[in-house]
């Protein structure tokens, strides 16, 4: 693969002329076309040519404190990135590293097999002024070559003030303290929430996880319940202009979610460093339930991800008992991944669909005109049935508008299904292709998300409309 021969020239930042983006400390440039996905740890990309049968992913992760060692850093990262079942064949490279403006890029890249096929996986891992980022890229063709160049020579980090530090234990972060329970006497807003039973339709509503946290889906929330600790994910919500404009956005969200249900004497708010680039919203009290009259230690993370808000409230019997559980606010950050239902026979028959579209206006860097407007819109339309046959259909169009290029890949066959599994019959070249499948709660139904197993950045967030 031609991808072997240009390590060294993606090991250092270029300046493209191109419409720019940012993620967490990182700026880059994005690919035109490609299906884009956002989470609260990664900006990811994807394309997949079905024509073909060739696909690519690129992804940048959030940053991390660094160890100091460069070396040491690139093996960490790609021994949690380039997992054998995911890559096999895959061996970890000698990085390529070069120097910067005090950051260290360090770029290797290896071989796997994808159904038979040559394919490769990269990692760059770039370093400096105690912090670190990554981008990891997986294809099986040479045809996204330019592209993928681009994108990792596009990446430039942003320096931090001071070195960001390791991520220390809640009651060790020197929360400030406040006797006033609410910084607005009578906010706007309220968020309700009830103990209704949830009616997203879910039919093997309990699942129970190997690390001993069992959960529910209810109205207003998932319950996620271990020993003494309580947990509600409750469901996500747009963040608005007065969110936005607050001035600690833990504690807004407090004044209108916690502080209606609950009496606090004293409310111990997360200290985040001024310069802090991703800061961390926890708020924590003593609490009295006031429908009960029960005493218990409540926190309150709220996570922001791609402008929604999703907050974890944490109710245990103590703060001690938070911190056993909680030693670090990036344990509280995993627990919305506990939002997590089996697929069954009895709630999967019906018609799936999702549809996504993004738009890039292009401006001449040296002139300033206007150069016309690149867009992609792909849809996906499940039919799954009670007698064990499927029909799909996938469509889409890439390109600059006015000469977009489309598709629409029309498939079906047989389906068998397990709890966490989904394989169908007579899919591209009429192969068999299995997924991972399960459930998200959401207020008021559900989403079900589909990841093939072999071609990972096949994925699908399905909704029911029939």
């Amino acid at each position: 693969m031609k991808l072997f021969g240009v390590v060294a020239l993606l090991c250092l930042p270029v300046a493209l002329h191109a419409q720019t983006e940012t993620f967490d400390i990182v700026t880059y440039n994005p690919p035109v076309g490609w299906k884009k996905n956002v989470t609260a740890d990664l900006v990811s990309y994807s394309i997949v040519d079905n024509a073909t049968g060739t696909w690519c992913q690129m992804a940048i992760y959030k940053s991390v404190a660094g160890s100091g060692n460069t070396a040491n850093d690139f093996s960490s990262e790609w021994k949690a990135l380039v997992k054998p079942e995911s890559y096999p064949g895959a061996v970890e490279p000698t990085p390529t590293s070069n120097a910067n403006d005090g950051w260290t890029y360090s770029f290797g890249v290896s071989r796997f097999k994808w159904q038979g096929k040559d394919s490769y996986v990269t990692l760059e891992n770039i370093s400096g002024y105690g912090v670190m980022a990554t981008a990891h890229v997986s294809s099986n063709s040479d045809k996204y070559l330019g592209d993928v160049e681009n994108f990792l020579k596009s990446l430039q980090l942003k320096k931090p003030v001071q070195p960001i530090q390791q991520s220390q234990p809640v009651q060790q972060s020197q929360p400030t303290s406040t006797t006033v329970t609410s910084t607005n006497p009578t906010p706007t807003n309220i968020i309700k929430v009830t103990d209704a039973a949830g009616t997203q339709g879910i039919k093997t509503s309990t699942t129970n996880f190997d690390d001993g946290w069992v959960s529910q889906p209810y109205a207003d929330y998932v319950k996620v319940v271990k020993g003494s600790i309580t947990v509600l994910l409750h469901y996500s919500f747009k963040i608005d202009d007065e969110m936005r404009n607050a001035n600690d956005m833990g504690v807004y969200v407090w004044d209108r979610l916690i502080a209606p249900r609950y009496r606090a004497t004293k409310i111990q708010v997360f200290k985040n460093d001024p310069y802090t680039y991703f800061k961390v919203y926890f708020v924590e009290a003593d609490v009295t339930e006031t429908a009960t009259n029960k005493n218990h230690h409540v926190g309150l993370r709220v996570l922001i991800s791609n402008g929604v808000a999703s907050c974890v409230e944490i109710i245990a019997p103590t703060a001690a008992a938070l911190q056993q559980e909680f030693p670090n606010q990036d344990k509280i950050a995993t627990m919305p991944n506990y939002n997590k239902f089996a697929v069954s026979p009895g709630d999967i028959v019906g018609t799936w669909e999702e549809s996504t579209s993004t738009a890039l206006n292009m401006y001449n860097s040296y002139t300033g005109y206007y150069a016309g407007m690149s867009a992609t819109a792909m849809a996906s339309s499940w039919n799954i049935r009670g007698d064990g046959t499927y029909d799909s259909e996938h469509k889409g169009a890439t390109g600059m508008v006015g000469n977009m290029s489309t598709y629409d890949e029309k498939y079906n066959g047989k389906y068998t299904l397990t709890p966490w599994d989904l394989t169908v019959t007579n899919r591209f070249k009429g192969k068999t292709d299995v997924y991972w499948c399960q459930y998200e709660a959401v207020r008021g139904g559900r989403v079900l998300h589909l990841q093939d197993k072999v071609a990972t950045a096949m994925t699908y967030s399905l909704v029911k409309t029939k």
